[in-house]
C-alpha cells in the first residue's frame, strides 16, 4: 500500500498544511514534492476504455508518460532500478501521485475506445 489510512485522511483535507508537506517530506524525501508537483501540474489521467469499461491510470514524468496499476506497479525506470532491485524505496513517485490524485479527485478523466487502448498501450510500451 503507497498511503495508509492516517497517510490518506491527512492527504484528503481540501488544505494541505505546511506541517503536513513536512510529515511527508520527511518519510518519503523528494518522492513527495515531485508527487505533489504532478498532481498539481494535472499530469495523472484516468483513462477508461468502451465498451468493455476497462480502465488505466497514467501519469507524465518528466521524460515519458507511464502506465500505473495502483499500490502494485509503475513502469517507469525508476520504479524497477529503485523498489524492484535495489529495494531502496517502497514506490515511485509516479504510484505515490496516482495515489495522492485519486484521494483529492485531482486526475483528468479520458474517455475512450477499446482500439484506442491497444494504441495507448502500444505507446506507453515504446516509450520505455
Amino acid at each position: 500500500m503507497v498511503l495508509n489510512m492516517h497517510e490518506a485522511n491527512m492527504i484528503a483535507e481540501p488544505e494541505i498544511s505546511q506541517e503536513t508537506i513536512q510529515y511527508f517530506r520527511d518519510r518519503y524525501g523528494n518522492r513527495f514534492i515531485r508527487a505533489l508537483r504532478a498532481v498539481e501540474e494535472g499530469n495523472v489521467k484516468l483513462y477508461t476504455f468502451q465498451p468493455s469499461g476497462t480502465s488505466l491510470w497514467v501519469v507524465s514524468g518528466r521524460e515519458h508518460d507511464y502506465l500505473v496499476m495502483p499500490s502494485v506497479f509503475c513502469s517507469c525506470r525508476s520504479f524497477y532500478q529503485d523498489v524492484v532491485i535495489a529495494r531502496k524505496a517502497p514506490f515511485c513517485y509516479h504510484l505515490l501521485a496516482q495515489r495522492i490524485a485519486e484521494i483529492r479527485g485531482q486526475y483528468k478523466t479520458i474517455n475512450e475506445s477499446d482500439s484506442a487502448r491497444r494504441s495507448l498501450l502500444a505507446m506507453l510500451r515504446n516509450a520505455v
